[in-house]
């Protein structure tokens, strides 16, 4: 006889990124994800900072968005600096 466990949690329809597409790991989406396990925002397209926050929930959040203001969060560096 095989027993077959069945998580109490419902299984994602997605296991990608909503909006980049990257592959998000389920304990990722469950945790960080909205009330259906899905990412909105993962590590791979914004900040663990932001991520905290609940972008991932897809929750509108304080810090500002990587994608829409540069120079925010490392993407460019500020004018002026050097390595």
């Amino acid at each position: 006889m095989v027993r077959v466990t069945i998580a109490p949690w419902s299984s994602p329809s997605s296991t990608d990124c909503l909006n980049c597409e990257a592959h998000v790991l389920a304990d990722f989406r469950r945790v960080y994800g909205d009330a259906d396990d899905q990412a909105h925002r993962c590590p791979q397209c914004d900040t663990w900072v932001r991520l905290f926050e609940g972008s991932a929930a897809g929750l509108d959040v304080r810090t500002p968005d990587p994608e829409t203001s540069p120079g925010c969060h490392g993407n460019d560096p500020a004018e002026g600096w050097s390595a």
